[in-house]
């Protein structure tokens, strides 16, 4: 739709070109023309005509169909507006829109006009998501109607939960309104937006959030594949990669809208700071990359300094981005950021002159990345049609340079590995003599280490076994009976077994033990033990608790009277004379047994009968059985006797 003020000047042009005399009559009918071309076009700079809506519009530009009015000290109401058309100013070209670091209130006036057949609706979408505070004001039906979006404004506050200020239109057919925008931001306020139509912008909605996802889970799935190369080589240029993207994706989801939406919707100061933030962080991440994936300390010592400096300054602008002022802070940051891009650009060509691997690589990504950012720029300024890549060119320029920055590093790291390589080669080469040399001594090493190892294991063997046995009788040791125990207990829980315990301690020993000495005591326990084993059985396993104590563990015994039988055997068996030094003594015991029943009771339990069943017997007179209580979970086990001396 073409302005009427944009034909007036065609009309008057070719007047104003006759350089021939022109007579008096003519020159006055000239004039009056001109007069009366001048009060359309005085009129045309007064607003332009509507915009016609019929409810198929598919991302409509609106930087020709609005005008904008200035209002430094942001004291115009809406109600006033209507009033001051005549200053609204007609937007030519979308780079008028684009209104830098400026503090100012900023008015947009968009008339609409509805040809469609019944009700319609519209959305009006401004493409810079990270616009402060967006209002729009429109006189509908009910009065006076306002709808509010932009980063720094509450989620809860905003009228559409989307990335970037969206506002919704409604048109009866043959309706006509008028709409101001009221914008201010503390960055840069471009202005530029798209009106769709309902449908239309959901299906487009859909397509630029997937393309979100689909970018945002290629930097995540980046960042998650260094991360886990620097867990697994501790190289430190996977680290530094790893702060890079993780920083600029943080900047990005402020760059895109996603941040405000998600994860800062809260809106207030930190919604303006965060993107500059994050954008000042991953400038400092960039120069710790460059020199750790060049190693500059090695290949460009000169150019060292001027990285540690440039780092200095990315740090203090990110600090600087949370204490001072933003306007200011963030028109310093445009030529700070541009600066560290031309540095790192230089370095990268210093380090591809040297061959420095991985260079040119990095040197690339670095051009893809500007690439990006100047597609886009033209975009904004309206050099090159809004599409697929323009709209998206920072994207897919960062992701580019990205995709460039981890190959790079896997070169870096190849070449690493082959410079390893080559000088384990040399190494080798120089070390074969004495590697011949030392074979046959790693031969000789090798056998005595095998004779050494199986003597070892022989020792270690004899270590257990001595661990476990009673070193006078030979019997299992208090260990080994605990051990044991615990075992078969399991297995006559398993099987619904009865398990045995006979506990015997000898009536007299200590009488002979005093009398003929510890030579002969020790030779009595040495017979006693052969005798207990002889009257055992060959499931048995037969244990010398210390002392003159003896236990005996009787797995798959089918009663108690089983049990008492053999107690009997062993009872009579001791009761025969032991042949001492050429004496013969005789000695008696006294025996408990206990039963164990499963699942009742414990193996600890089982020890505690019988000797609490033993006593028992030394009370009644000794060299006699006592049958303890079988264990159950009905019967509950009394704490142990107290043991006396023989």
């Amino acid at each position: 739709m073409q302005h009427a003020s944009s034909r007036c000047p065609t009309r008057a042009q070719p007047a104003t070109v006759i350089v021939r005399p022109i007579p008096a009559h003519r020159l006055l009918i000239l004039l009056g023309l001109l007069l009366l071309l001048a009060l359309p076009a005085q009129q045309a700079r007064a607003g332009l005509a509507a915009l016609v809506l019929d409810g198929r519009e598919q991302a409509v530009d609106l930087h020709s169909h609005v005008s904008l009015l200035r209002d430094p000290t942001g004291s115009l109401r809406p109600e006033q507006l209507p009033a001051r058309a005549a200053d609204f100013i007609p937007v030519r070209q979308r780079s008028d829109l684009n209104l830098g670091y400026t503090g100012e209130v900023i008015w947009l006036r968009l008339d609409l006009q509805s040809r469609a057949t019944g009700a319609g609706e519209w959305r009006i979408e401004f493409n810079r998501p990270s616009l402060d505070r967006v209002e729009l004001f429109s006189m509908g039906p009910g009065g006076l109607q306002q709808q509010l979006g932009g980063d720094s404004v509450p989620a809860a506050h905003r009228s559409f939960d989307h990335r970037a200020p969206l506002f919704a239109v409604q048109l009866a057919p043959g309706e006509q309104r008028s709409l101001y925008f009221r914008a201010n931001s503390s960055g840069n306020l471009a202005l530029d937006a798209r009106l769709w139509n309902a449908r239309a912008f959901e299906q487009y909605a859909h397509s630029a959030s997937l393309l979100l996802a689909l970018y945002f889970g290629l930097l995540l799935g980046l960042a998650s594949y260094n991360l886990l190369l620097f867990l697994a080589l501790r190289e430190s240029s996977f680290l530094c990669y790893v702060l890079f993207v993780a920083s600029f994706a943080a900047g990005m989801l402020g760059f895109s809208g996603l941040g405000a939406q998600y994860l800062w919707p809260q809106g207030g100061a930190w919604g303006s700071r965060a993107l500059p933030f994050c954008l000042a962080l991953a400038n400092a991440a960039a120069v710790l990359l460059a020199r750790s994936m060049l190693d500059s300390a090695a290949n460009a010592p000169l150019w060292q300094r001027w990285l540690r400096v440039d780092l200095g300054v990315q740090l203090a602008s990110a600090l600087g981005t949370l204490l001072l002022p933003l306007p200011l802070l963030l028109q310093a940051l445009v030529p700070i950021s541009i600066g560290n891009i031309l540095l790192l650009l230089a370095y990268g060509i210093r380090c591809m002159r040297r061959r420095v691997p991985a260079a040119s690589v990095f040197v690339g990504a670095k051009l893809l990345l500007m690439a990006g950012a100047v597609l886009l720029a033209l975009r904004n300024f309206g050099l090159l049609p809004s599409n697929a890549v323009s709209v998206n060119a920072m994207q897919i320029g960062s992701a580019l340079e990205m995709l460039l920055l981890s190959f790079g590093l896997a070169l870096r790291l190849n070449a690493l590995k082959l410079q390893k390589v080559t000088t384990q080669a040399n190494t080798l080469v120089a070390q074969q003599h004495d590697l011949q040399a030392l074979q046959e001594q790693e031969r000789v090493l090798e056998q005595r280490v095998a004779e050494r190892t199986e003597a070892l294991a022989a020792a270690n063997e004899r270590l257990r076994e001595l661990a476990l046995k009673d070193p006078l009788t030979g019997l299992a040791n208090r260990v080994a009976l605990r051990q044991h125990i615990e075992q078969v207990w399991q297995r006559a829980r398993r099987r619904n077994e009865m398990l045995a315990l006979i506990m015997l301690d000898l009536d007299g020993f200590k009488p002979v033990n005093d009398h003929y000495g510890h030579e002969a005591g020790d030779l009595l326990l040495i017979q006693v033990a052969r005798r207990l084993q002889a009257s055992a059985r060959t499931t048995d396993l037969v244990a010398r608790l210390g002392g003159d104590e003896f236990v005996l563990v009787c797995e798959s015994i089918g009663s108690p009277e089983q049990a008492e039988v053999l107690a009997g055997r062993i009872l009579e068996s001791l009761g025969r004379p032991f042949r001492l030094l050429g004496l013969d003594v005789g000695i008696g015991a006294s025996i408990g047994i206990s039963f164990g029943l499963p699942p009742g009771g414990h193996s600890d339990d089982l020890l505690r009968a019988a000797d609490q069943a033993m006593y028992e017997a030394k009370a009644a007179g000794r060299n006699c059985i006592r049958l303890g209580h079988p264990l159950t979970t009905e019967t509950p086990l009394g704490e142990s006797v107290q043991r006396d001396e023989n």
